[in-house]
């Protein structure tokens, strides 16, 4: 993989570099990677945003598995209650969850993917994630990339009376 400090224009030409080079199926694993950052990032700081403590906020975020745990969390944490593919865009959510199969299928089954569909995958989840990016950074003023605010005192429960 690459290193955490890379820039996100950084994670694309390396995408680009690895597709040029023969290395489509690495490239697909980095995209997806990179995709699952942004969002479990972004995650994190809703729930921050929400009121939860840095620290309880990356628990939350730690115990979700997948892209699917991610699918179900999103609406408890965004503002307005919207899906992640309302979030992120229905064609964007459908590119990502072909993409995020074409790497599962890679790594937990004997069949294979071919060079060709690892290539367009790849290349096709870079494109998204330009507008994924643009959309995230529109909502929630936070681009998934860059580092989150952090918050050291809970905003919950400010008023903790439990009606009658």
């Amino acid at each position: 993989m690459y290193p955490l400090q890379l820039s996100y224009d950084g994670v694309g030409e390396r995408v680009t570099r690895l597709i040029a080079s023969g290395f489509p199926c690495e490239a697909l694993f980095t995209a997806v990677f990179t995709a699952e950052r942004m969002l479990r990032r972004t995650l994190v700081q809703l729930a921050i945003s929400a009121g939860f403590t840095t620290d309880d906020a990356l628990r939350l975020v730690r115990g979700l598995v997948g892209l699917d745990g991610m699918r179900r969390a999103w609406n408890l944490y965004d503002p307005r209650g919207r899906s992640l593919s309302e979030a992120i865009g229905s064609g964007n959510w459908a590119i990502l969850r072909e993409a995020v199969q074409a790497r599962d299928e890679m790594t937990s089954t004997d069949r294979s993917v071919s060079y060709r569909k690892c290539k367009r995958r790849a290349a096709e989840l870079m494109r998204a994630l330009a507008d994924v990016s643009d959309r995230l950074k529109k909502l929630y003023e936070y681009d998934g990339w860059s580092g989150y605010r952090r918050r050291w005192t809970s905003a919950l429960h400010t008023d903790p009376k439990v009606p009658k």
